[in-house]
């Protein structure tokens, strides 16, 4: 597209290139002054107006498109938690996690239930918290200054005995 083309979806639009004598004098900003296109550049009228605000019709917020195998484990008698893990992660994914929970042997509890134990999620977060103390440590600061890090970055409050225990290497995981 050349600078005097007209962005615009309507068909008027013609380059004035291809006209005889319409193109301008001069080189770059040497060039004699054009007049300007009327309405400005035209194309502002083809942009698409996102509203997010308000849903197309039918739609539901925050939702992927319905699975009718969502469905089906609802029938079955899947347990509410189960459900909103298979909704947050996707139908496949979660039935290819039930596949590999459901081949390992030590996950069963009888002929008809796997049982998953699983840590609580804040102990994941202890553990990322205490490795970032360690680099802030390996990194040279001191204890203090760590302190106000992790009260400024994350919100909480560790003991100066805690931080100074991560820093001579002892990993101990308070889970």
């Amino acid at each position: 597209m050349t600078m005097e083309e007209k962005r615009s979806q309507k068909q008027e639009n013609a380059q004035l290139s291809l006209l005889p004598g319409a193109l301008p004098d001069g080189v770059g900003a040497r060039q004699t002054p054009q007049a300007k296109p009327p309405r400005g550049g035209g194309y502002q009228d083809v942009c698409t107006v996102l509203d997010f605000q308000n849903p197309p019709s039918g739609a539901k917020k925050n939702a992927p498109p319905d699975d009718p195998r969502l469905e089906e484990l609802r029938r079955m008698g899947l347990s509410r938690v189960w459900l909103r893990v298979a909704e947050s992660i996707g139908i496949d994914a979660f039935l290819a996690t039930w596949r590999i929970l459901d081949a390992d042997p030590s996950t069963w509890h009888n002929e008809s239930i796997l049982r998953v134990r699983l840590r609580p999620y804040r102990s994941y977060l202890r553990y990322q918290r205490n490795r970032y103390i360690e680099a802030l440590t390996a990194q040279g600061l001191k204890p203090p200054e760590i302190k106000r890090r992790l009260q400024r970055q994350l919100g909480e409050t560790v003991s100066h005995r805690h931080i100074t225990r991560l820093g001579k290497g002892d990993r101990l995981i308070q889970a």
